[in-house]
């Protein structure tokens, strides 16, 4: 691919189960939870699509409380499979949104983000992990999944990054709504 940019055109946004029960042990949750509300905040604003997950609600709970503002309107989409690719209601939404390019977000980096991040990128998407709104319990986890997947063809970026990239220019109205987020 000679043009990996991301554009409002062809990304979509993925938020993996970031429940409270998770986010409760997971050493850097206050970074992953502001990283995660704005990309979540900034999805909303330049209309992205954006999709929920949680992973068996009914022991992990629902997805954490500082994000319930952020995700207000969003229906998680309730999984067994630790891919989200493996609940059929997340493939056919992402299958809906015609969206190749993926920003990934959420918990635990080792497990549910990386096998949907290896299902996308077999499934002919580019993987876009945000780094500062991924999260392990244990760093050598985290590192490891990261690594990994930028081997196995993931970009690598950081909330801030992907949404200016996203934008692309100050000045415009969506900028406008955006630049609070990041102040």
């Amino acid at each position: 691919m000679s043009d990996w940019r991301l554009t409002t055109q062809n990304t979509a946004l993925v938020v993996i189960d970031l429940q409270e029960k998770l986010m409760a042990a997971m050493p850097r949750r206050a970074e992953v939870v502001t990283a995660a509300d704005r990309l979540i905040r900034a999805a909303r604003i330049l209309e992205l699509p954006t999709l929920v997950t949680v992973q068996y609600v009914k022991g992990l709970g629902p997805v954490c409380a500082e994000l319930a503002e952020a995700t207000a309107g969003l229906t998680p989409v309730e999984k067994m499979a630790f891919s989200c690719c493996g609940a059929a209601a997340f493939a056919r939404a992402l299958k809906d949104s015609g969206r190749k390019r993926i920003l990934l977000c959420g918990v635990e980096a080792h497990v549910c983000v990386q096998q949907t991040a290896l299902d996308l990128l077999a499934g002919d998407h580019t993987v876009y992990l945000v780094a500062d709104a991924i999260c392990s319990r244990r760093a050598t986890d985290c590192a490891a999944a990261t690594e990994r997947l930028r081997d196995d063809g993931a970009v690598l970026t950081t909330a801030e990054a992907a949404v200016y990239e996203l934008l692309r220019e100050a000045g415009t109205p969506q900028f406008k709504q955006v630049l609070p987020l990041f102040k």
